[in-house]
């Protein structure tokens, strides 16, 4: 399986502001959160298949 990080960053919703509150969501959002990717990241699948626990997992 190869998985891609995109390049799109991870902004929170409203279903994120309503959980923590809009302070949170300024600050996940804001330069130091965006870099720190506090909210996660995106990431879209290339080649399919199979992951299980005890799999190598290698950054190319």
């Amino acid at each position: 399986m190869v998985i891609e990080i995109t390049d799109q960053p991870h902004t929170g919703c409203a279903k994120f502001s309503a959980r923590f509150g809009t302070e949170a969501h300024r600050f996940v959002n804001s330069d130091v959160g965006t870099e720190l990717h506090l909210r996660g990241i995106n990431a879209r699948v290339v080649t399919p298949g199979a992951i299980r626990q005890g799999d190598k997992i290698t950054k190319l």
